[in-house]
């Protein structure tokens, strides 16, 4: 399976011009940065693989590609979580549902390394949480080539990129392949986490994507009024529907940020919005936000 360029689009939201990269376009099943992580998965035979072992959290975007990979591959699939909530099971709903369909495995377990290690043999490929390990290179560095096709198409002599970051395997991919500045900001954890995670897959680059903070400090995955809001007005004004878990944060930093940052931004839409259903779902049981909404 090979992805077309995605779409490079002009956009403005509160009278400010952006550039989005459409990754979220590429494939109903391996869009944003997933068909990038696992494209060397895709692409690449590998005849002594029977299982694919996985853990992050019961909604990533992660999980449902991976199931799709195993569907195609015909692999068993097996994915780790720490915990899955009784509404979930009652109610089967985004990428947990989606995944579950194509077969996947679920264990929740308080100690998901030990799990995952449970299943693993010579006949297991493991991916990392959130696809973070070298092979991820392959399909990032592409990005990194489109991007530099883009930039030139448009005319763009002072182009960063911006993208909110999980693992940050694609940002820091990207920055290894491009001239221009990456910025970023860490939806899991803070700057000093994100760092530890570039460090594990790329101990010696001598050149890391910037990170910038938010002024206030958010948890991942915890419901926040202003983080709907602004998911909702990015819809109104671009007419674009974001992913409903780290776009807000990434707007957030890239807004607050932008009266310092030189150049013309181009946002990385990385895809995830069949999550979406399950957050607002969420939102909808919160009466203390929705209220406000």
């Amino acid at each position: 399976m090979l992805f077309l360029p995605s779409p490079f689009e002009q956009r403005t939201f509160q009278n400010q011009l952006f550039y989005l990269k459409r990754d979220d376009l590429l494939d109903k099943d391996f869009s944003g940065n997933k068909a990038r992580k696992f494209h060397s998965f895709l692409t690449h035979d590998f005849p002594q693989i029977k299982r694919v072992v996985s853990s992050g959290s019961n909604q990533s975007n992660a999980m449902y590609s991976l199931s799709v990979l195993a569907r195609l591959k015909e692999w068993e699939f097996i994915y780790v979580c720490d915990h899955i909530t009784h509404f979930l099971k009652e109610n089967p709903m985004g990428n947990y549902k989606a995944a579950l369909e194509n077969g996947m495995k679920i264990i929740a377990s308080a100690n998901r390394t030990e799990e995952v290690q449970r299943w693993l043999d010579e006949k297991s490929l493991e991916v990392e949480e959130g696809g973070r390990q070298k092979e991820a290179e392959e399909g990032i560095k592409r990005l990194a080539e489109e991007l530099l096709v883009d930039v030139k198409r448009h005319g763009l002599s002072d182009p960063y990129l911006f993208l909110p970051s999980g693992t940050g395997t694609t940002a820091l991919f990207l920055q290894k392949h491009l001239p221009f500045p990456v910025y970023t900001c860490p939806t899991v954890g803070d700057s000093a986490y994100l760092q530890k995670q570039w460090e594990m897959v790329e101990p010696n680059l001598e050149r890391y994507p910037t990170i910038l903070e938010t002024k206030q400090k958010y948890h991942y995955g915890k419901l926040y009024v202003e983080f709907y809001v602004l998911w909702q007005r990015l819809k109104d004004e671009m007419g674009v529907e974001f992913d409903l878990v780290y776009d807000p944060v990434g707007w957030t930093a890239l807004l607050e940020h932008l009266p310092h940052l030189e150049g013309t931004p181009i946002y990385i839409h990385q895809g995830g919005i069949l999550g979406n259903s399950s957050m607002e779902e969420r939102y909808k049981r919160k009466k203390t936000i929705i209220k406000h909404l």
